[in-house]
């Protein structure tokens, strides 16, 4: 069983939520039913969760420099960033909102910003790589520091090159 199920089951079973009634402005006829969590109910999973971002983050820091056919990390680095960026901005905005539904509306534009960032950093370099790079100058790079030059129709022909002889133009 998933490790964040079992945390969030944990914290529920804990600290339940509860509905409750809100009336904000006492002269005003307003009132809110909205649903009332504990600060470590909410504070549980996401601790959980800033976790595995800054391991994301730090990992992709790491790898920054492996070969260009390998090197992702630099759009895992930067997904994640943003994705940094948009929690500690939405965290203090998020319980200083007037209204529930002003709440629930800034929980869904930071949650569909966050996917959006994220998709685009993951798969945009893949569907230019698609749609832009032609065949006859595709280069793979080996784990033996050669470089397999892969035409349309035929089989692969590796042609050796030095360690640390520069890059190749994608």
């Amino acid at each position: 069983m998933n490790f964040q199920i079992v945390v969030t089951v944990f914290v529920m079973i804990t600290a339940p939520p509860e509905a409750r009634l809100r009336m904000q402005v006492l002269t005003e006829k307003h009132v809110e039913l909205y649903c009332y969590l504990p600060l470590e109910g909410l504070l549980v999973p996401l601790a959980y969760n800033l976790i595995l971002i800054l391991l994301c983050a730090v990992y992709g820091f790491l790898t920054r420099k492996l070969p260009e056919n390998y090197n992702e990390s630099w759009y895992i680095f930067v997904s994640v960033s943003t994705t940094t960026f948009l929690w500690l901005v939405f965290l203090p905005v998020y319980f200083t909102v007037y209204y529930a539904y002003h709440q629930a509306a800034l929980l869904a534009f930071c949650l569909i910003l966050n996917a959006t960032i994220t998709l685009c950093c993951l798969y945009v370099p893949k569907l230019y790589a698609l749609y832009y790079i032609d065949e006859d100058d595709l280069f793979i790079m080996t784990m033996q520091s050669s470089i397999t030059q892969v035409t349309p129709g035929s089989e692969i022909s590796s042609v050796s090159k030095p360690v640390g002889s520069g890059h190749h133009n994608m």
